[in-house]
């Protein structure tokens, strides 16, 4: 769970960085294919003269592991998390309460696990397994 905690500032520190040291940030949280969608999606921000601001609220559940690979179910609260204008540090947006994610991580050779994937959960699915941070 902590590599997953550890996703979002990291992501917040490689976006501080030039373009050629994000990517040693991030593959200590990130692996294949997330590692790569991560490094398009701070350049994409970066180019709008964008940053991240604030962080969510991991609310993390149901953790399984089979060998090399887990999920987990985290219940978010990206309310106090958005992007802001990087000149002006004004938020041009901000995230939601209760957006329901599932993560994969998968185990490297070095025996450290990396999220490789985070995926939001349909809301026809939360009807059937609500997200709420004390489920």
């Amino acid at each position: 769970m902590a590599v997953y905690c550890d996703l979002y500032p990291a992501g917040q520190r490689a976006e501080k960085t030039s373009p050629e040291e994000r990517k040693a940030i991030l593959e200590d949280v990130a692996t294949q294919p997330l590692l790569d969608r991560m490094l398009r999606g701070i350049a994409a921000l970066r180019v709008t003269g964008r940053v991240t601001w604030g962080s969510p609220v991991v609310h993390a559940s149901d953790i399984e592991i089979t060998g090399d690979q887990a999920t987990l179910h985290d219940c978010q609260d990206g309310s106090g998390a958005g992007q802001a204008d990087d000149k002006t540090g004004k938020h041009l947006t901000r995230g939601t309460g209760g957006t329901h994610l599932v993560a994969t991580l998968h185990k490297g050779k070095d025996g450290a696990r990396r999220v490789s994937k985070v995926e939001q959960v349909e809301q026809v699915e939360r009807v059937e397994k609500p997200c709420s941070p004390t489920a």
